[in-house]
């Protein structure tokens, strides 16, 4: 997709099935407990079926994020989730296609993504959906924490739009202040104050320095300091030292994340 406030830095080389799979383990041998495949859409690859169940074998909590596009609705995707998959997430930015289309620049997803809620019902316990606030949908929370409530996920993760790498290019268009999206924000959670749902209100600044992202040829990056809005590589996940580093470079994770998984910390393995 073309997401024109997304922070990842995408162009490079496709991923190849030996090198993330090295990638997983080497998670693994290192003492990391969670992980998250993420993309666009990790399901665009024929061999992550194979990297869900190697995970799983680690006895890692397996998070997926995808937009969706690729996870097609069939029987086996299904029983992939149900058994090997431990949080999936998925994106819902508007109540309706004028909001969502357009934080996503793609006619149509919303679409998709209505489509893929309603055939993972049975499955919600384990959906998280993921929500990026910016000055262009922010008036339509009421209506979409409607939409949610109505899918009763496990979990609602709204964001603020965080002009970071790539998506600092149109901060003019999506800029929202941090009192304007915690105001709007805490309305939220309110709505969802007798949910099952658990919302997390994740504002930019919270979620700087908190866990390594690892490209998927192994360099491991994090989130600039304040109040530098950039990606900082720290080495390769198989430099011999990379464990002080990562440590050294990443706080905790935010309150307001840490309960999605069973331990922490959490390791976020990107397409870029």
């Amino acid at each position: 997709m073309s997401c024109e406030w997304c922070y990842v830095p995408f162009g490079s080389h496709i991923a190849r099935k030996d090198q993330v799979a090295s990638i997983v383990d080497r998670i693994a041998e290192l003492g990391f407990t969670s992980i998250t495949f993420g993309g666009g859409d990790p399901f665009q690859y024929r061999f992550i079926p194979d990297l869900l169940l190697r995970a799983k074998a680690l006895k890692l909590f397996v998070h997926v994020d995808t937009h969706g596009k690729s996870l097609r609705e069939n029987l086996q995707n299904f029983q992939l989730i149900e058994s090997h998959i431990d949080l999936l997430g998925l994106p819902v930015d508007g109540s309706g296609s004028e909001w969502h289309d357009v934080m996503r620049s793609a006619s149509g997803h919303f679409e998709i993504i209505s489509q893929r809620l309603n055939w993972l019902k049975p499955l919600r316990s384990r959906l998280k959906l993921n929500t990026v606030i910016s000055s262009v949908n922010v008036s339509d929370l009421p209506a979409l924490s409607n939409l949610i409530a109505s899918y009763g996920p496990s979990r609602w993760s709204v964001y603020q739009y965080w002009p970071l790498g790539p998506g600092a290019k149109v901060v003019d268009k999506h800029s929202i202040s941090d009192i304007e999206f915690l105001r709007s924000a805490e309305q939220v959670r309110n709505v969802f104050s007798q949910s099952t749902t658990i919302v997390e209100i994740n504002s930019r600044e919270s979620r700087r320095d908190t866990y390594p992202i690892i490209h998927h040829d192994g360099e491991v990056f994090v989130h600039a300091g304040a109040p530098h809005n950039n990606f900082v590589p720290i080495g390769s996940i198989f430099d011999p030292g990379i464990m002080p580093n990562i440590l050294a470079h990443c706080s905790p994770e935010r309150q307001s994340a840490a309960s999605r998984y069973d331990k922490v910390p959490l390791v976020d393995i990107g397409r870029s």
